[in-house]
């Protein structure tokens, strides 16, 4: 049987060291910076669903406006930039100047970060949006097929709890007295969407 060589054995007890320092130490930590990354991001999704709701609850609102003219900020903000930029890189090359470079870079840099700021801003705009203008749609088109069947009281009241959302959890109660309701009425009522 061959005798194991010094180096084999100092890799071997190295390894099986550097596996205990990571089982007792690296690997409760990464564990617990997952769970806080994890339950962060619970918040921030559960904040962004509630925002939703609570946005269709305002009611009728020009949304598209809102969003046609952040498109319209970002599109003026690139026509801007890249009209800085073919004016910096024009004077960069006659001058040659090393500030100038300097500058034009801390600039493009700037540019760029605002550039990604604004298109998150509009993605995160358009999906609320979206989510607003979908639930709003189906609570609607429910209440529009049970308004034949119930009294002007009861519209009223469907209508006051739609007011006064605030995050999902009401929109599930509204939507389980409204089913409720069409029930006893025996009303069949459009699928509920969800944004």
């Amino acid at each position: 049987m061959p005798i194991l060589s010094r180096e084999l054995k100092i890799g071997i007890a190295g390894g099986l060291i550097s596996s205990i320092l990571v089982i007792i130490f690296i690997q409760p930590i990464l564990s617990g910076v997952w769970n806080v990354v994890i339950s962060f991001g619970e918040s921030i999704q559960a904040g962004y669903v509630d925002r939703i709701y609570r946005n269709a609850a305002l009611g009728e609102r020009n949304l598209v406006g809102h969003l046609s003219f952040l498109l319209l900020a970002v599109v003026l903000n690139f026509v801007a930039t890249s009209f800085l930029v073919e004016e910096i890189a024009r004077h960069s090359k006659t001058d040659r100047h090393e500030t100038l470079n300097k500058l034009s870079r801390i600039f493009f840099l700037g540019i760029g970060t605002l550039s990604l700021l604004a298109g998150a801003a509009l993605t995160i705009a358009f999906s609320i949006s979206s989510g607003v203008v979908e639930i709003s749609a189906s609570f609607n088109q429910r209440l529009t097929v049970m308004a034949p069947v119930i009294n002007d009281l009861e519209y009223k009241q469907f209508r006051a709890q739609w007011a006064k959302m605030q995050g999902q959890k009401d929109y599930r109660t509204i939507v389980a007295s409204m089913d409720k309701r069409a029930n006893d009425l025996k009303v069949e009522l459009p699928k509920v969407r969800e944004p």
